[in-house]
């Protein structure tokens, strides 16, 4: 009895202390999140000048205005989520890759966005957005010759 008893206090104290001593991962810098979070709502809004406005390059805020029409719901939810793990660091640029539940239905693998980012001094910069869960055409333009009066 007493050999189950120490075993059931065991189990008890390791369920307990099992997460405990798990070294976090290191902090995200809020610029990043606030930043990426920003131009998300801005597009979502249809605020394609404030986006660039809010720090995100030109073809970011395009990729995340044809993702926001293919899946609005799914971008939505990249525009509320926090939970970011670093893909990469180097040098003044970070790769970051959040997560979202909605619309997860329609995203074969975690709902994924990766976001690039540009640290200049004290200015960041979202330089480019991209997703597998969300399939965005490039954006081209076609400039037909003028017609021959």
């Amino acid at each position: 009895m007493a050999v189950i008893a120490a075993i059931g206090l065991l189990a008890v104290w390791r369920s307990l202390t099992l997460y405990s001593n798990v070294d976090p991962e290191p902090s995200m810098d809020p610029r990043e999140l606030a930043l990426t979070q920003q131009v998300l709502a801005r597009v979502l809004a249809g605020d394609s000048a404030g986006g660039v406005a809010a720090g995100a390059e030109p073809r970011a805020v395009a990729w995340a205005l044809n993702a926001a029409r293919g899946d609005s719901a799914m971008v939505r939810g990249w525009s509320h989520a926090t939970d970011t793990h670093v893909h990469a660091e180097r040098g003044d640029t970070v790769i970051r890759t959040w997560f979202t539940t909605a619309a997860m239905q329609r995203c074969a693998g975690p709902a994924e966005l990766t976001a690039r980012l540009v640290h200049d001094g004290a200015r960041t910069r979202l330089v480019g957005l991209s997703s597998r869960c969300v399939p965005v055409a490039p954006i081209t333009f076609e400039v037909q010759p003028a017609a021959a009066r």
